[in-house]
């Protein structure tokens, strides 16, 4: 049997995802939730929607042409404090997507800066799925993969400028076995959470911890929009389906609700950035 090349591969996986099907119903509202997405509508949200639909009853951003800019779906209710509960999927290992949670929205195509779960397939940047990021922010990549960390921001030099600093404290799953969880791109649906109080922020995915992040910046905010990313790409498709939130007044207990076999982190563990650039190289702190 011949074997499909790369392209027809790509090419199959976003007709699946592109083509409209029968929409399925969604899963029940677990209680005390609030179902954010009605399986049949965009209603409560706004967004371009040449790159935003409903198919097979799922939220579906994407497009079979260039994406030339980061652009969100942009939920017109705030939550400040709340558990998000998603499933998601990417026609193919490129793709990438976040929750955009406690941001603003700015000039551009409907683009938003603050606070990022980043929502990925497996690529070959594993340390930064399922990390906390700071979109259009000075702080880019604030907790990665595994991570329990603290992040908070310090004087430098003296003078009118701060340094980024994450304090690593334990790795609360080996990132391999958070990764083998993960489950492949295509058909398979992952599950998300995402929890938000005061200066905590915790996610997992398919039941096992991923980060553990505790936010002591003086300038991150406490409050603001919530919105799913479609990222710059060549054509790739995300879906999101079973999405539900619940106020909350205080960080739950979440001992023994997920997964999480901690092992201490690798050195360096206190480093900082004094850079806006993705992907900058973290620096080791002097004590």
């Amino acid at each position: 049997m011949k074997r499909m090349g790369a392209a027809t591969a790509i090419g199959a996986a976003l007709i699946a995802f592109a083509a409209p099907a029968v929409a399925k119903a969604p899963a029940p509202v677990p209680e005390g939730f609030i179902s954010l997405f009605d399986g049949k509508t965009l209603n409560g949200w706004r967004g371009d929607m040449t790159l935003w639909s409903v198919r097979d009853g799922a939220i579906t951003g994407g497009s079979e042409q260039l994406i030339d800019k980061n652009t969100y779906l942009i939920l017109e209710r705030e939550f400040p404090n709340f558990e998000l509960r998603f499933k998601y999927r990417f026609a193919n290992d490129f793709g990438n997507s976040g929750i955009q949670f406690r941001s603003g929205q700015v000039p551009g195509n409907f683009a938003m800066a603050g606070m990022q779960a980043n929502v990925t397939p497996i690529t070959k940047d594993i340390d930064r799925f399922a990390m906390l990021y700071d979109e259009l922010g000075d702080r880019q990549e604030m907790v990665l993969l595994g991570q329990r960390a603290e992040v908070t921001r310090i004087q430098s030099g003296g003078g009118g400028t701060g340094r980024i600093v994450r304090n690593v404290i334990e790795m609360v799953n080996p990132r391999e076995v958070i990764l083998k969880a993960v489950k492949p791109t295509g058909e398979a649906w992952n599950e998300g959470v995402v929890i938000v109080h005061g200066n905590r922020v915790v996610q997992a995915v398919n039941g096992y911890l991923a980060i553990d992040a505790t936010i002591n910046d003086p300038l991150s905010p406490r409050d603001g929009l919530i919105g799913l990313q479609l990222h710059i790409s060549k054509p790739s498709y995300v879906q999101f389906k079973d999405v539900v939130i619940k106020p909350i007044d205080s960080f739950p207990d979440i001992t023994g609700r997920f997964i999480s076999n901690p092992v201490p982190a690798p050195e360096p563990r206190r480093t900082y950035k004094e850079s806006t650039r993705v992907k900058t190289p973290d620096t080791p702190l002097p004590e």
